[in-house]
């Protein structure tokens, strides 16, 4: 299999089409469409479905065009790494981070890969958890944050830390508890949370079954700075960790509560792309850097509610 029918393939995908696909590449697109023939006939399977506004990936051209992903992307690394003779680590790695380990984490790594390693090129992505999920399992990344429900060790993981959940707005009943509010207690209050995608979203909704109870969730929102400016505004409260609500003004204010009976508690690691070779010298360098980097904060009380 030609590295180069790989990359025509993973060109098409991305375009839906032969006809953008060729353009981007510079080539003809009967030639194109040869190549991912030839590509076909040597696999053989049907990867592309064609139509009138272009083509769609088969299963079998999905599970290809990830997994190619993932080869183009050691090869080209590997062609860098051959070629540069230097002994420093460099190149790009590629980490995911969820919105609410970004916050404090994205700053202080970027400052740390600088003067320790500054010949590596970070590439971080924030977004919801569902999503850096998605990335890591497409070959986009090669490292993510991960939330977990317990510490079981994983292969290609590396425990970061653990954190508790709290309530974040005023519920109507106000709990009697200034600190602290059972979760059977809030059956009735209006929460906003991120979509099914989530794995806060899914811990939310298994805590409350354990109850017996469906959370009433009245929206859902991917961003949480909206989530936190809903909860202020008081039409509807959030369940967030501590440590993302340090710059979003008076915890009291916002009616900050930790929320016990159960304790709602997560699990965080950081997990390689793939379990099946060793990561690349700078990825295990950036692996380290994460671990080492949230020690130094949680140990200056920069990044409270994190064990």
């Amino acid at each position: 299999m030609d590295i180069a029918h790989l990359r025509d393939f993973i060109a098409v995908v991305e375009a839906g089409s032969l006809s953008r696909a060729a353009g981007r590449l510079h080539v003809s697109q009967p030639a194109l469409s040869q190549r991912v023939a030839q590509l076909e006939a040597q696999l053989g399977v049907r990867l592309l479905v064609r139509g009138p506004r272009g083509v769609v990936p088969t299963p079998a051209g999905t599970t290809l065009y990830r997994d190619a992903q993932q080869l183009v992307r050691q090869f080209d690394r590997l062609a860098r790494d051959v070629a540069d003779s230097r002994n420093h680590l460099h190149g790009p790695v590629a980490v995911g981070l969820p919105t609410t380990v970004a916050a404090p984490l994205a700053p202080a790594l970027f400052s740390w890969a600088k003067a320790e390693h500054p010949g590596i090129h970070l590439q971080l992505f924030e977004s919801m958890s569902g999503y850096i999920h998605e990335l890591l399992l497409a070959g986009r990344l090669d490292l993510a944050a991960v939330f977990r429900e317990d510490d079981v060790p994983r292969a290609a993981e590396v425990p970061l830390y653990s954190e508790e959940l709290y309530l974040v707005g005023q519920p109507d009943p106000r709990p009697d508890s200034d600190e602290e509010v059972p979760l059977a207690g809030l059956r009735a209050v209006p929460l906003v949370t991120p979509g099914g995608r989530s794995n806060l979203r899914a811990l939310i909704e298994r805590a409350f079954a354990t109850k017996g109870l469906v959370p009433a969730i009245v929206a859902d929102v991917e961003s949480l700075g909206t989530m936190i400016r809903i909860a202020a505004g008081g039409e509807a409260c959030t369940i967030l960790p501590l440590s993302v609500l340090r710059d979003h003004g008076d915890p009291r204010e916002l009616g900050v509560r930790r929320i016990v009976d159960p304790v709602l508690r997560r699990h965080v690691a950081v997990r390689t792309a793939t379990e099946v070779y060793e990561p690349r010298d700078a990825v295990i360098a950036i692996r380290n850097g994460i671990v080492e980097v949230t020690r130094h904060l949680a140990g200056e009380g920069r990044w409270p509610g994190i064990r």
